[in-house]
């Protein structure tokens, strides 16, 4: 079986681990550090999931948007994306992808944002960017918040700027098959000083200190209950010393990773171009792509992918389609979601991870055509 999850060389961590432990936080300092010049945005939070990071971002909102009741999330969305929203007591709506693409319909989202929405969270689906800058208009427009959920993917560009310009808030994850890893972890990017503060004091127990990131401007009062003085309700997410120390090490080749990546991707379009039976998408932004996604006509979908796990190819579908269709989130059903129905019933898709060995990264080409190229006849 070709699996698609990461690993890392224990020998050389231990090595890292060796140069790299010393006084506590030390790595959580680092690795803020090494983010921030990497990303090139100065106001980055870590957390110990992508998971946590939307619900600190899911709770800054409340916070920031204390009259308005409702978030517009896409419909290719992270089932705890979704949640977080809930939690904190919003009424979340979904709103449609476009066609033949992953991520959030514009006419769709002008059709359903009204003065009431306290922000829009797209999703950068699988890698692919969505169409913040025109979202960022849309959102101002309304006074709504821009939360980017960007848990699959790192540093991207639209419309030749970084997306850490565009909005208010920014999420990661740094999931072991992500991007880049830290074998559990995520940020919080924010645009200001002002809302770093707010994201550090949720992630820290709702707590006014500042002394662990920010000793010069902390304002919590003096005494003995200095560390200990809470102005908001909070969570305890903060990434551990150890991941940080992993999401350090990793980022050291994160360049070569992504790079990496990048051509795995070119390589599976130049080879799968002359499968007709098969929909595939090039990366005509700056994509920085999380897997290689396939979409096939729905009469051919159980035929195919069947065809490919007897092949020994592991594949996944769009995490699991189209959110509102399980169980658990069914209340969000809508006739205005079929496109996100007909891609979820379509499509599947393949890992491209850096730490595939090359070897079974072209068994993975070599059947994904064949088995494409069969029903393409």
């Amino acid at each position: 079986m070709y699996h698609c999850t990461g690993h890392i060389s224990t020998d050389s961590f231990h090595d890292f681990i060796k140069r790299e432990l010393g006084p506590p936080r030390r790595n959580i300092r680092m690795f803020t550090e090494e983010l921030s010049q990497t990303l090139d945005t100065p106001f980055i939070s870590l957390v110990n999931s992508g998971s946590s990071a939307n619900l600190v971002a899911a709770m800054m909102v409340k916070e920031l948007q204390p009259d308005r009741n409702k978030v517009l999330l896409s419909a290719f969305s992270f089932p705890t994306t979704i949640s977080a929203y809930k939690i904190v007591g919003f009424e979340v709506e979904l709103v449609d992808i476009e066609a033949n693409s992953f991520n959030m319909c514009l006419d769709r989202l002008e059709d359903e944002i009204d003065n009431d929405v306290a922000a829009v969270v797209p999703t950068h689906f699988l890698g692919f960017p969505a169409q913040v800058d025109k979202i960022s208009s849309i959102c101002k427009k309304h006074g709504a918040l821009l939360v980017q959920d960007a848990c699959e993917t790192m540093n991207l560009e639209v419309s030749s700027h970084s997306i850490y310009e565009y909005g208010d808030i920014v999420t990661h994850s740094f999931y072991h098959p992500h991007h880049l890893s830290s074998y559990g972890g995520g940020a919080v990017v924010t645009k200001t000083s002002e809302d770093k503060k707010i994201a550090e004091s949720i992630i820290h127990w709702g707590r006014a200190c500042t002394c662990h990131y920010s000793p010069e401007n902390c304002s919590a009062p003096d005494g003995v209950n200095h560390n200990f003085w809470y102005e908001r309700l909070g969570l305890n997410v903060e990434m551990s010393e150890l991941n940080a120390c992993f999401g350090r090490f990793q980022l050291e080749t994160w360049s070569a990773q992504e790079a990496k990546r990048k051509g795995r991707y070119s390589v599976l379009l130049d080879n799968l171009s002359q499968c007709n039976v098969a929909t595939i998408y090039p990366a005509n932004f700056n994509v920085s792509p999380f897997v290689f996604p396939i979409s096939v006509p729905q009469n051919l979908f159980h035929t195919i992918t069947g065809k490919l796990q007897e092949e020994g190819l592991e594949i996944r579908t769009l995490m699991g389609g189209a959110i509102c269709l399980h169980p658990g989130y069914q209340f969000l059903y809508t006739e205005k979601l079929k496109q996100s129905e007909l891609m979820g019933n379509t499509s599947f898709f393949v890992g491209i991870h850096q730490s595939i060995l090359e070897s079974d990264f072209v068994a993975i080409m070599n059947i994904l055509r064949d088995v494409l190229m069969e029903y393409s006849k």
